[in-house]
């Protein structure tokens, strides 16, 4: 029985943040991160985004258990600190960029939400967010207008006060007045957003250097929002920008898109084939396998790899 399947898993930061402004900030440090990449050397076999877009084509074969790795956001951190880790070991990874983060120099909403979370309490975030839109924005009960339910779900990581502030700056405020908010806050409280984004990023040059590596370059949308969220016109203009970008900076090919926040529906994949993408990430853990449609493909995030991996080889993992 033909049994091949692919484990995507999904980063975001891996940095050693200890003892620096930024040490609040969830993800992973370097040490972790190399155990992890052990743990999946050790039970799967490598496979890069190339072979794993031939093998769902019937084109090429894998091994019978592989991973993939996959890194959202198209942060500093990916060139500083993942590449030359990987690049000692023999390993390519698929790069996610946000093309926004490239043309516009804006720090996307999530990152500023991030940073702010580094500096101020839980419930301190939370009085500066509503003290705010008490002042520039309708008398609507901002609090009771979160889907708690949909909150839990999405940042089920959090506690539930901060998954409910976290769904109300993502899914729920007006995205004008919420990207200008976060531009007042960040300023207050941490430093020049612009600035910022221009540490966050990788840029132009980091991007070629990575494609020249032989890792793969996919798009994360342009704005970063929650493709769901948006109107189906609003979809294609978004899609369509990030795929522009990508060209512009490394030439045509085939190229994945990862969903941010693992936000799509059936216009957005729709939309995405249209601008060129061939292939598209969730965040719906689980295997890929090669009858999987190619833009609902699955992922599993670095937080849950070992208890995913324990309970498909049905052993205690060291």
């Amino acid at each position: 029985m033909n049994d091949q399947r692919v484990l995507a898993v999904m980063y975001h930061y891996v940095r050693d943040r200890c003892g620096t402004p930024e040490e609040g900030i969830r993800g992973l440090d370097t040490a972790s991160f190399a155990r992890q990449l052990d743990l999946l050397c050790a039970h799967l076999e490598p496979v890069g985004w190339p072979r794993l877009r031939a093998w769902q084509q019937k084109d090429a074969s894998i091994p019978e258990a592989c991973f993939l790795l996959t890194f959202d956001d198209g942060l500093a951190d990916h060139a500083e600190v993942v590449a030359p880790i990987l690049e000692a070991r023999g390993l390519t990874g698929v790069f996610f960029v946000s093309g926004g983060s490239l043309e516009t120099g804006r720090m996307h909403a999530a990152h500023q939400i991030h940073l702010l979370q580094t500096v101020l309490e839980e419930d301190a975030l939370a009085t500066a967010v509503y003290d705010w839109l008490a002042r520039n924005e309708s008398a609507e009960d901002w609090p009771q207008a979160v889907d708690r339910e949909a909150a839990r779900r999405l940042y089920h990581y959090e506690s539930s006060e901060r998954a409910d502030l976290k769904y109300l700056l993502h899914c729920t405020l007006p995205v004008c007045s919420r990207n200008r908010m976060l531009d007042e806050l960040v300023e207050q409280q941490v430093s020049d957003p612009r600035e910022l984004a221009r540490k966050w990023y990788l840029d132009g040059s980091a991007l070629f250097a990575l494609n020249a590596a032989g890792h793969t370059i996919g798009g994360h949308g342009f704005t970063h929002e929650p493709q769901a969220r948006l109107s189906p016109r609003e979809q294609l203009r978004d899609l369509s920008r990030s795929a522009a970008v990508l060209r512009s900076l490394l030439g045509p090919g085939e190229r994945p898109l990862s969903y941010p926040f693992g936000s799509y529906n059936a216009d957005v994949a729709r939309h995405a084939a249209e601008v060129g993408f061939v292939q598209a990430f969730t965040t719906r853990p689980g295997w890929i396998r090669q009858g999987d449609r190619a833009f609902e493909l699955h992922r599993v995030d670095t937080i849950a790899v070992d208890t995913f991996l324990e309970q498909e080889l049905l052993c205690p993992l060291p």
